[in-house]
């Protein structure tokens, strides 16, 4: 199935919802980073009516977004709906600045007096009020030295990948790339601190005249300037998206990237909860496909006390439980493990102790556990880290534009991630509908020590060649069962083999049921009626098949 057009895509992405976005997640622009917040968790039908559901509005999504949920057979659900007017109406009545709203967690985070907190609390659509977390980062260190020449590249390759040769050799990702798969219409999103030096560096040329940086976010300052106070993410999103012959290229050089600044390098390590949230509902509204986040949250000051050990059951903090909701909208989640394993703490991070995600550990160039490299178990028993990737003296580019090394799980996550990204390239082009838990699951059970995965490094290194292999895609496309063609001013709905019974669902760009019929066993073609916009069909039958109508 053809993807939109790029610059269309970015067009109306731009032109037509960001509006919607900053309207509906940020509305307090005043406050700073510091401020003191507080999550107020509603429910909305109190302040609506009995009967009253989010769903009879418009879904917060994109086109893309809506797409992704069909492919994956995801129904639209509550979270997908902004909050109800009239519930955020009555919470500013009482004097509270909404900084932030939350339509997975049905909430609002509000710059509120005490006086006013109380007032909230009496309200009966007002179902618990918390503080919002005040996140302490683990950041690793980037040695500030060059990195070692690599080994030459034998034989006929796609990438003259220079010093990051091992590292993306490692995790067997050569052969990807080699059959075209780099990442080309995958849509990524970082979740980091600040990119300063994205938009000057040679890394990262290409991307930029591509078009393919498409969008940036500062949730911390609310603006679109993410290249300053800091080159952290900068440094994660080399790894990659750098493509620099025969020096540096990263693990998925084609891909499309989303900046999104939510932690604030400077500050102490300190980064608050809710701007973490908000950025990866806007990356699951914008299309997304996978989402990267390399500072990884060891303590917080939640206002009654640290979090504990019993608290990494994955439910409990509000930044794994989106991570979690972010995994169920059809998103590959990847997240650092954390750099705790040498410290008195040993443990994972949040929110890499979250659900139906990958947490990502380090390791050395000969495939041991790097000793900081975060351990689990989870405390409600789940195996993490899930694998592990170089993370001890990985390729990266420096704050000075040079080429360098850098250590953590901050490096081995966003590794992992680009990989994602290739095969999750692979799946697309292959196969109509998918299940990002089935293609995690593979990558999973194709891992070094997928026979005996441990507390240290989960199922271990993955090799992705032995991924595309298990998933029958290293042949090349298969051959499709359904067509679009013009015919003069409509299009016709063919069919390439034989079916049985199949029904027919026809959604607008928003996911809205425009019609719904059936055919009949068989080869015969129907003919399609007009609709203004880009439709979607979801053809259910013996399998499943999501194709695209332009709009005629």
């Amino acid at each position: 199935m053809n993807l939109l057009d790029r610059e269309s895509y970015i067009h109306k992405m731009k032109n037509n919802f960001l509006f919607v976005l900053f309207m509906t997640s940020m509305t307090c622009w005043g406050q700073t980073a510091a401020s003191t917040r507080h999550w107020v968790f509603l429910h909305e039908a109190v302040f609506e009516s009995p009967s009253w559901s989010p769903q009879r509005g418009q879904a917060a999504l994109t086109p893309a977004a809506v797409e992704r949920r069909l492919r994956q057979n995801i129904p639209l659900r509550a979270t997908d709906y902004p909050l109800s007017s009239a519930a955020l109406t009555q919470v500013r009545a009482t004097g509270a600045e909404i900084y932030r709203t939350s339509r997975w967690l049905r909430a609002v985070s509000v710059v509120a007096t005490p006086a006013q907190l109380e007032v909230l609390r009496t309200m009966p659509g007002v179902a618990h009020i918390q503080p919002v977390a005040k996140l302490t980062q683990t950041v690793a260190e980037i040695h500030p030295h060059a990195a070692p020449s690599s080994h030459p590249e034998e034989g006929v390759q796609s990438y003259n990948y220079g010093q990051s040769l091992d590292q993306v050799n490692q995790i067997n990702l050569i052969p990807l790339h080699n059959a075209g798969y780099a990442g080309a219409g995958i849509n990524i999103a970082l979740m980091d601190a600040g990119f300063t030096g994205a938009d000057v560096h040679s890394a990262f040329t290409g991307a930029w005249s591509q078009g393919r940086i498409v969008l940036t976010h500062d949730f911390v300052d609310n603006d679109t300037n993410v290249f300053q106070v800091g080159s952290h993410g900068m440094s994660v999103l080399s790894t990659m998206c750098a493509d620099l012959d025969g020096t540096f290229v990263g693990t998925a050089p084609e891909a499309n990237y989303f900046l999104f600044r939510t932690e604030d390098e400077l500050s102490e390590t300190l980064v608050e909860e809710d701007n973490w949230v908000v950025a990866s509902e806007w990356a699951d509204s914008l299309g997304v496909d996978v989402i990267n986040t390399s500072l990884g949250y060891t303590t917080f000051d939640n206002g009654i006390g640290d979090h504990s050990y019993a608290d990494l059951d994955g439910k409990t903090t509000v930044i794994s439980r989106a991570a979690t909701a972010a995994a169920r909208t059809g998103m590959i989640v990847v997240v650092a493990a954390g750099n705790e394993g040498a410290s008195s703490w040993k443990y994972i991070s949040c929110p890499a102790d979250a659900d139906s995600i990958l947490s990502i550990g380090a390791v050395d160039g000969m495939d041991l556990r790097a000793g900081f490299s975060s351990q689990g178990p989870t405390s409600d028993g789940r195996i993490k880290p899930d694998l592990g990737a170089r993370g001890v003296s990985a390729t990266i580019m420096k704050s000075s534009g040079q080429v360098g090394t850098g250590s953590g799980t901050s490096f081995a996550s966003p590794i992992t991630c680009g990989a994602m990204a290739c095969l999750l390239q692979a799946v697309k082009a292959n196969q109509s509908t998918y299940d990002i838990q089935d293609i995690l699951n593979v990558v999973r059970q194709n891992a070094s020590q997928a026979s005996k995965p441990d507390t240290l490094l989960g199922w271990g290194v993955p090799n992705f060649s032995a991924a595309l292999s298990a998933m029958g895609l290293e042949e090349g496309q298969t051959v499709p069962t359904w067509a679009l063609h013009p015919s003069g001013s409509a299009y016709l709905l063919r069919r390439l083999r034989p079916t049985a019974s199949v029904t027919v669902y026809r959604y607008d760009g928003t996911g809205r049921l425009l019609e719904e019929f059936a055919l009949e066993p068989g080869l015969g073609a129907i003919e399609l009626r007009s609709f203004p916009g880009v439709t979607l069909l979801h053809l259910v039958g013996d399998e499943e098949e999501v194709l695209k109508v332009p709009a005629f």
